[in-house]
């Protein structure tokens, strides 16, 4: 989108139709007064009442025994919480989003930016209101919670997230991590109260995804906040953000058992990387529907859902850092401005609050941002570390003064250091580089570039339940879990359009996008240690990186013949169905063998038998999720155009639209 004229006003169609198309400028506004009937007619009160339900759902959802509950009470139960806990979770930056897009005309990248900022701003601050006292967090929470809705109530306006292109996406994130979470339960019992440690067992043998549970557990219990966590985690080793998301929804949780809650809160928050990666595209100028091809393909696949529900916050993380990246190569002048900037810093503060292993990504950053340097100012500068210091500077000060050193992660990954020790970071990584000669150091980075490919041998040192890891289909998943290029898989085929001086041509605005991923991934090769055990496997790098490289290569995809892009997707469709379906690439989701002895009514043998049964609750779960996909899909093509576009709490008409060839928006 290019710069608007002195004088002139932007305006577009909104999404809605095939395509958003290019916006173009209008000599003078023609605004359009609105009397106090329409004033009241255009608040925004389905999010005024939304936040309110959603806790009263998710608060009577959380008192079902999902041990013993029938089928349709236990798909119900689990939707509600599902839904409340992600409307929740959004609500302090939807209120955001309302007070800003009330004064200023807000940039598609600019107002996601806000509403993640201001629900992972919310996160922090109710991690430390928890932190004083849990008396200060449940009184934090419901204060939060009535400020939010006050918020929205007074500044909100219908259509707010639809006028930035966000209803769809974020509809649609909802939609997928619901039949992803119907997906991941669906054989044996189902989603048990012990739901987490059920994830762990199946996917990845490591509790890895409970510790920001552990860590709420200890900080709503005012327990001691120094020490070991979890075996030789200390409670510094890992960031807070999303011990703070689960702890604003502390007070509507069941006391006796919250891991079921938990998965599912949780499970929405890794979800968001699709809005976040749709806004990347859209602010480049992808056309809305090749955005929604792209967005779906990465869907389907084994890296993509595995990272969804086993939540550890490192797809968290990533979603903050792909937020940050669509402000950093927007071509909309209304991403621009001081507010983007600042936004930007305040995603990357979160980012590396979610998860240090995102450090990559933000780092590529750099380089993009710096391209705007003529934007920058001391007034900037200032406003940027002060949002910076404001989000991380406690974290720091807690790591350093509680529960010292907080630099296990750093040792680990970048100095090979494993254990947990007094010396400083750059003391550790300056003794390590001094004791490995040339040879070892070439080997490291060697194995580092090797591992993007295929590496497996970190294949046989990740646990999971035998069925999900044994036979070519096993070793297949594995890869797709572990190892960059076979996450794409047939995706690969992307590369091909490159060929082409048209396509190349066509692909150009998201060359941004590329030089990011390419940056990262050398970030990624030099600075990780590399080695045996510390080497370029997926989950030790940045998320958004990975995601953005499986979605650059769908796109390359769409510019193939359509008969031979159709059939690399429906064989990508295929592959994960066959791949992570139960019953089509395997059927135990316990352990497949039977004690000798057993007679056939014990505990074991039913275990078995439970194992090769789908689950009725959890299969309408994943097909409410699909059902709500579709609706989404359907809304972006049978929705209505909107009556005009709300600039600075005015209307504007709309103007006729232009096709953009390719799909994509002209200029930069």
């Amino acid at each position: 989108m290019g710069a608007v004229p002195a004088g002139q006003f932007q305006v577009s169609l909104l999404p809605g139709g095939v395509e958003d198309q290019p916006t173009l400028p209008l000599e003078h506004p023609v605004p359009a007064p609105l009397k106090t009937g329409a004033i009241l007619a255009d608040r925004a009160y389905a999010w005024t009442v939304a936040p309110v339900l959603a806790a009263l759902l998710v608060r009577e959802a959380s008192k079902v025994h999902l041990d013993a509950a029938r089928i349709h009470t236990t798909a119900l139960a689990v939707c509600a919480l599902y839904l409340g806990s992600a409307v929740i979770a959004v609500t302090p930056g939807v209120a955001l989003v309302s007070v800003f897009a009330r004064r200023w005309a807000l940039g598609s990248a600019t107002a996601l930016g806000l509403l993640l900022a201001g629900s992972g701003g919310a996160a922090m601050a109710g991690f430390w209101a928890w932190y004083a006292g849990p008396h200060v967090g449940r009184e934090f929470d419901v204060a939060l919670g009535m400020a939010s809705v006050g918020a929205i109530a007074v500044f909100g306006r219908r259509g707010d997230l639809r006028d930035v292109g966000l209803s769809v996406p974020l509809l649609l994130a909802l939609a997928i991590g619901l039949a992803f979470t119907g997906l991941a339960f669906i054989q044996g019992d189902g989603m048990l109260e012990h739901a987490v440690s059920l994830i762990s067992v199946r996917f990845w043998r490591t509790r890895d995804n409970a510790l920001p549970l552990l860590l709420a557990l200890r900080v709503a219990g005012h327990g001691p906040m120094s020490g070991y966590l979890i075996g030789d985690w200390l409670c510094s080793d890992r960031p807070p953000l999303q011990t703070g998301f689960a702890l604003l929804q502390w007070p509507l949780w069941r006391a006796y058992d919250r891991q079921a809650d938990y998965q599912l809160l949780s499970t929405g928050l890794s979800a968001c990387w699709l809005p976040a990666l749709w806004v990347a595209f859209r602010v480049r100028g992808v056309a809305q529907w090749r955005i929604l091809v792209v967005v779906l393909a990465t869907t389907l696949t084994g890296f993509v859902f595995v990272s969804t529900v086993y939540v550890w916050p490192k797809m968290l993380a990533g979603t903050f850092a792909l937020a940050a990246l669509a402000i950093v190569v927007s071509r909309n002048e209304a991403d621009r401005r001081l507010t983007g900037g600042v936004v930007a810093v305040a995603l990357v503060t979160l980012s590396m609050l979610a998860h240090g292993g995102t450090a990559f990504a933000v780092l590529a950053l750099v380089p993009l941002a710096w391209r705007h340097r003529r934007l920058i100012t001391v007034r900037a500068c200032a406003a940027c570390a002060a949002a910076a210091a404001a989000g991380y500077l406690p974290w720091t000060l807690y790591q350093h003064f509680v529960d010292p050193p907080g630099d296990r992660l750093l040792n680990w990954m970048l100095a090979g250091a494993t254990l947990v020790s007094p010396q400083g970071f750059l003391h550790t990584l300056v003794h390590q580089y001094g004791r490995l000669t040339l040879h070892g150091l070439l080997v490291n980075k060697g194995d580092n570039l090797l591992a993007l490919v295929l590496n497996p041998e970190a294949w046989r040192v990740q646990g999971a339940e035998p069925a999900w890891m044994s036979g070519f289909l096993g070793y297949a998943r594995m890869a797709q879990v572990n190892d960059l290029l076979p996450a794409a898989g047939l995706l690969l085929f992307g590369v091909i359009p490159l060929l082409g001086r048209s396509s190349r041509r066509a692909l150009a605005p998201v060359a941004p996008l590329a030089a990011f991923t390419v940056i990262a991934l050398a970030l990624w090769v030099v600075l990780l240690w590399g080695g045996d055990r510390i080497t370029t496997i997926n989950h030790q790098g940045a998320y958004a990186v990975i995601v953005v490289f499986i979605a650059l290569c769908a796109l390359g995809v769409t510019y193939l013949p359509r008969p031979l892009a159709t059939l690399i997707f429906v064989d990508c469709a295929a592959w994960f169905a066959v791949s992570w379906i139960p019953g089509l690439g395997f059927v135990p989701a316990v352990a497949a063998k039977v004690p000798p002895g057993s007679k056939p009514w014990s505990k074991a043998v039913h275990q078995v038998e439970l194992g090769r049964l789908i689950d009725p609750a959890m299969l309408l779960v994943c097909l409410a999720g699909v059902a709500l996909a579709a609706a989404a899909i359907a809304w972006m093509r049978f929705a209505p155009a909107d009556r005009g576009r709300r600039l600075a709490g005015e209307r504007y008409v709309t103007v006729a639209p232009a096709r953009a060839p390719l799909g994509f928006q002209h200029g930069d």
